[in-house]
This record gives C-alpha cells, structure tokens and sequence, in this order.
C-alpha cells in the first residue's frame, strides 16, 4: 500500500513530517506523486537519478543500440516512463529552486528567458534552455537541452529544499490521458506506482504550465498553458 500524505494545499509551509518523509524517499532513489500548482506530477529527485546512472549495472542495451543515453535500468527516473507508457527516449522537466539554478544547469542563458524567468518565476512557466555539464546527459533531450521550471506549490519548495537539488516532475497521467488537477483525479494505477504520495486536494491553478523556448532571439511557445501567450509576449517587448 502506498503511504499517502494529506496536507493543507493552501497553507504557506507544508507539514514537514510530509516533506521530511516524501524527501527520504526521493533521496533513496523512490518515485513520489506531489502536487504543483499546475498539475499532480511524478518526481524524482535529480541527484538519485544521477547516482544511479553511475552505479556499474546501470547499463542498457537498448540505449547502446540506439546509440542514445536512457535512463538507468531500475531506476525511479526510469519508472517515471514506464508508469507513464511514454517513450524512454524523451525527457522530464525540472522543478528547480529559483532564478540562480537558470545559469547552474543551463548555459549561455539569454536576455529574453532571464526576464521571462524574473516576471514568472516561482510560477506555471516552464523555460527551455542549453543543459550545463550538470545535466546527465540521459536526462538531456536530443538537442543538449533541459527544461527548468520554478514551481510556486509550497510543497514543491519544500522538497527541494529538503533534497537539496531540483526535481525531474512529469504530470502523473498515463501518456495521452488528462493530466490530474487533483489528487482524485489521479489515476488508480499511476498512485499504486509510486513509493510515497502527497495529497494536497486540488491544485490552485487547474492548467499545465506554459513551455517557452528562445533560440537566436526567436521567441516560440511550446505549449500554450496557465500563463497566457499575451503574458509571456508582453514581457519579451519589454526586453
């Protein structure tokens, strides 16, 4: 049975016997289902999953085939995919600690994505940059790039606090299904593939975050989310 925490989702400072417990599990290398205020996600914690790509077993043969990184075999980051019947070759975003981390695990971070992260960060914008050598190269997607997001659940900042490193957050749905805005919403199989669970009833913002990637000064909107198009352009002119 898997221990699930209730918490107060609008209180400012989480339970910490939640946070303490849920960030021993994620320190161990354990898959947890946690509320943003977007949507529920699954996470793991970015330096378990790094230990674990470096452990001698971790080695795949289809990823050698495939001439590609993949996550660990066994691994928590590599259950996020098989939870979510999602292809082993894409990748998670990370839910980091504020505006420092863009220049920690990015690099040649420009102008318009500092600004975008300073007017909506901690928020529902998730921005894509260059990955920094601290990024497992697994953990990159094909083009050497990361996803960084700054959430604004408590919870969320809380346990990264507690971990003491971002968390690589994927919303908690099986591929092509809705992602749950509620811990009720959560599909029965995704909560009985985690190790520990946070229920902080339904999330502020009800949407998924907006995805942003600027390349060469080319503003494009991945995915069109909680903070509109309006929004993010209104900041890109101020630039």
């Amino acid at each position: 049975m898997v221990r699930v925490y209730r918490i107060d989702g609008a209180a400012r400072r989480p339970h910490g016997l939640a946070v303490r417990d849920v960030a021993r599990v994620l320190h161990g290398g354990g898959l947890a289902l946690v509320p943003t205020e977007t949507v529920y996600g699954l996470s793991v914690a970015v330096d378990a999953a790094a230990s674990s790509a470096a452990a001698p077993e971790a080695t795949d043969a289809a990823g050698a085939a495939l001439g590609c990184a993949l996550p660990p075999p066994g691994s928590g980051y590599r259950r996020i995919f098989e939870l979510k019947q999602r292809d082993l070759t894409q990748t998670v975003p990370w839910l980091v600690g504020g505006i420092e981390d863009l220049d920690r695990y990015g690099r040649d971070v420009d102008a318009v994505t500092r600004a975008l992260a300073r007017a909506f960060w901690p928020g529902a914008l998730t921005l894509i940059v260059r990955a920094s050598e601290r990024v497992p190269r697994f953990m990159q997607a094909a083009d050497g790039t990361v996803a960084l997001r700054a959430s604004a659940s408590p919870a969320i900042q809380a346990l990264v606090r507690a971990c003491s490193c971002p968390l690589a957050t994927t919303s908690a749905n099986t591929h092509g299904k809705p992602a749950p805005a509620s811990f009720s919403e959560a599909e029965p199989r995704i909560l009985a593939g985690v190790d520990v669970a946070i229920d902080a009833q339904a999330t502020p913002c009800q949407d998924a975050s907006t995805i942003v990637s600027v390349r060469g000064g080319v503003v494009e909107i991945i995915r069109h989310g909680a903070i509109s198009d309006e929004e993010i352009y209104r900041v890109v002119q101020g630039v």
